[in-house]
């Protein structure tokens, strides 16, 4: 399967979508070491870069963003904005389902959503290339891949500006955090085993990834954290997913 890119003809912009190959037969190993979670996935695209400022504008009308500029990840925007009926997701999905249709050879509907915490910690970690066990997504030095407390300056940054990881992925640990399909809950083993959200309610929502102001322990692959879904900040944005069926 190749990268789909959604294109904007009238704004003169394209937003790119990576595929990831699932883990097949086998599985790969989420979260700590003494935690770890044999974990299967199904194929899925995943966004090459946080969803940006433009993107947002673009859909939305307006831009919520503390930090404003057009390439920065969109921030300031609450998990319950993006899903709801009539919110990002839903609005995307229609400007955007006979492009990608289109592009995927199928006449599915299509449907964007986010990634599931397991998806999301798989494709942060290389996908298929898991295995090279990084700490960040795509090395074991952050400076390389992410924008964290020590390089930042406190602020925000345009994506795609570091290394990205093994599959192209960039922005996976630092700049902003991200919102994840799933409910929170500190048991790891509620997660479902075959990649989909865990969708046993609680009051948070899952963010992962960690921001340009976290130090950072907090940026890498692993690091799981939890917030209301109505919750806004200035480092809290989000990445694209979308299924394959």
């Amino acid at each position: 399967m190749k990268e789909i890119t959604l294109t904007f003809e009238e704004i003169n912009y394209t937003f790119p979508m990576v595929f990831v190959k699932g883990t097949g037969e086998r599985y790969f190993l989420f979260g700590l070491e003494n935690d770890l979670l044999k974990i299967s996935v199904k194929d899925f695209y995943i966004s090459r870069f946080p969803v940006t400022q433009r993107l947002w504008k673009h859909v939305m009308g307006s831009n919520p963003a503390f930090s404003a500029s057009d390439n920065k990840p969109v921030e300031n925007v609450s998990y319950n904005e993006i899903i709801s009926d009539n919110g990002f997701l839903q609005k995307l999905s229609v400007l955007a389902k006979e492009r990608v249709s289109k592009q995927l050879a199928q006449t599915i509907p299509v449907q964007f959503r986010l990634p599931s915490e397991s998806e999301w910690e798989y494709a942060a970690r290389g996908g298929i290339y898991c295995g090279d066990y990084y700490v960040y997504s795509g090395s074991d030095n952050i400076e390389e891949v992410g924008w964290y407390k020590g390089n930042s300056r406190d602020e925000s940054k345009d994506v795609g500006l570091k290394k990205s990881n093994q599959l192209g992925l960039h922005d996976m640990s630092g700049n902003i955090w991200e919102w994840c399909l799933d409910y929170y809950h500190r048991d790891t083993k509620k997660i479902p085993l075959d990649g989909s959200p865990c969708l046993e309610e609680s009051p948070e929502r899952v963010l992962r990834g960690g921001c340009y102001h976290n130090y950072a322990a907090h940026c890498t692959v692993m690091k799981r954290y939890e917030i209301n879904p109505d919750y806004r900040d200035g480092c809290i944005g989000f990445r694209l997913a979308l299924s394959i069926f």
